[in-house]
């Protein structure tokens, strides 16, 4: 579909296979893109996630990014630069669409099967900003944080196994 410069129309059967893509891969995600490449102006995709998905806290220097939830349950998890989660935004029918600031250390965990969310943010596409404190993906330190991250509380800090180090110098978290 990335290629495709025609009107799109995305429907049932595609979004089922991206959700059985994700239920079956490793990560317990999968992606659909909807811009036409790395250069688009504006960056869009669809994600499927299931609970057991690690998304590993990161940062965007340069750009914004707004995520809209159109099925399950997804909270964004707002950190600071030293890994203390600072704000929990839970998205729901009630609240489906969240933004984050450009330079915000961010993550996310599904809270249900089949979470199904729509990301925006500006091109070109720029690779995530990884928290050096955030277990790299595949680590077995990642399927802890996913545990953690599900029922942490404000104000709880992520007990890295990693020396603390400071986080991109001029990157600050929300106050």
């Amino acid at each position: 579909m990335t290629r495709n410069r025609e009107p799109q129309l995305v429907g049932s059967e595609q979004l089922a296979r991206l959700l059985e893509t994700a239920a079956a891969s490793t990560r317990k995600r999968s992606h659909l893109l909807l811009h036409a490449d790395h250069q688009d102006p504006v960056q869009r995709l669809l994600i499927g996630l299931e609970p057991e998905s690690y998304v590993r806290a990161h940062v965007h220097s340069e750009q914004w990014e707004m995520m809209v939830l159109l099925r399950g349950r997804f909270d964004f998890l707002i950190f600071n630069a030293q890994a203390e989660l600072v704000q929990r935004l839970t998205m729901s029918v009630a609240s489906p669409v969240a933004q984050i600031p450009r330079g915000t250390w961010h993550s996310g965990v599904a809270l249900a099967p089949e979470t199904l969310v729509l990301e925006v943010k500006p091109g070109p596409y720029r690779p995530n900003e990884f928290a050096p404190w955030a277990p790299e993906e595949g680590e077995p330190a990642s399927s802890a944080f996913v545990h953690w991250a599900a029922g942490a509380s404000l104000g709880s800090r992520w007990p890295s196994p990693i020396p603390e180090r400071r986080c991109a110098g001029s990157i600050a978290s929300p106050a």
